[in-house]
């Protein structure tokens, strides 16, 4: 099992959950607001204004056979071209257990 979490452009969330939708065995989602900045973002440049921009994060506890699909599905998605586009990131995750 794999917990993948994403934190992607605010304005791609609903084309995401498009693409997650079309995805057979989706096991569901968290969704939360972030706020960061990525390289170069406390450059002199940045000094005078807030270079903390508004993002979301995605977590998404996945079983392995199925962190390809999610990933391919973002990457796809989220994907503009431009500086601070988002990242993804896959760890392992040693146990789940419902309440």
């Amino acid at each position: 099992m794999k917990l993948i979490i994403a934190i992607v452009r605010p304005f791609m969330l609903e084309k995401i959950l498009t693409a997650f939708e079309n995805i057979e065995g989706f096991p569901g989602m968290t969704v939360t607001d972030a706020s960061g900045y990525g390289r170069g973002a406390r450059s002199a440049a940045y000094n005078a204004l807030d270079p903390f921009k508004p993002n979301k994060r995605l977590e998404i506890a996945v079983d392995d056979q199925l962190v390809e699909t999610i990933v391919a599905a973002i990457r796809e998605n989220c994907h503009t071209g431009k500086k601070g586009d988002g990242i993804i990131f896959v760890l392992p995750v040693e146990n789940a257990i419902l309440i």
